[in-house]
């Protein structure tokens, strides 16, 4: 009702039409109706927000025919007290002193379903990727850059991984697992002999996994994991 209440406030006032006073044409003067409408407005409005007696301070003359300046200063006086009054009056809402926390939680959301929107699993995996002093190694950066598909064809993208001044492309598949990730292997098919990682990637937290340790299946060392980010 409050809310409605400053709406009101905002209808437009200029409601002034042109009338002969006294004989002499060129006087500007509120049409009677016209202050009878605007004055019924905003004599019901703030009835309804302070029950208080509200009056429009004007001195109209015998003739009944206030002057346009007169009539605007006053309104505007009138709304600024009642607009006052409401913001006095209008209660604290408990959900925007938890605005931070509802944005965490907003911002959680649609992250996931916007993930849950993509066409192929494969299309989580798009973009720019990097891990800093990688493998525990200060001041080692590994980047990997993953293209959109070229066709409708979900079954892989396209990825190039870069460390130490070396260049290797990927072909990258991901398949869903059962706790909210997605398997993802990277394919080195220009090797030779042709080889494979693993990883997975969380779609919650947005991140992706390779483990360098693992080739074609099997585990061959610990510790050589690379945890990406999204590179800003």
């Amino acid at each position: 009702q409050q809310l409605h209440a400053l709406h009101l406030l905002k209808l437009p006032r200029r409601v002034f039409t042109d009338k002969f006073c006294n004989g002499h044409s060129g006087c500007r003067k509120l049409d009677t109706m016209a202050i009878a409408r605007t004055l019924s407005v905003l004599a019901v409005v703030a009835a309804a927000v302070s029950g208080k007696k509200t009056e429009l301070g004007l001195s109209c003359g015998a003739s009944g025919a206030c002057d346009e300046f007169e009539v605007e200063l006053a309104e505007e006086e009138l709304a600024a007290e009642m607009q006052v009054e409401l913001l006095q009056r209008m209660p604290v809402d408990i959900r925007l002193a938890a605005s931070g926390a509802a944005a965490k939680v907003a911002s959680h959301v649609a992250a996931l379903e916007g993930a849950s929107s993509k066409a192929c699993s494969v299309d989580h995996l798009v973009g720019s990727w990097k891990v800093e002093n990688a493998l525990g190694i200060d001041g080692v950066v590994v980047t990997l850059q993953v293209a959109p598909r070229s066709s409708s064809d979900c079954e892989s993208v396209t990825g190039n991984i870069h460390y130490l001044g070396k260049e290797t492309e990927y072909t990258i598949s991901a398949v869903p697992k059962s706790d909210g990730k997605l398997h993802v292997k990277y394919l080195n098919d220009k090797a030779e002999p042709v080889y494979f990682h693993e990883g997975e990637f969380d779609i919650g937290k947005d991140v992706l996994m390779e483990d360098l340790g693992a080739m074609n299946g099997a585990k061959q060392n610990d510790n050589m994991l690379l945890h990406f980010t999204r590179a800003i």
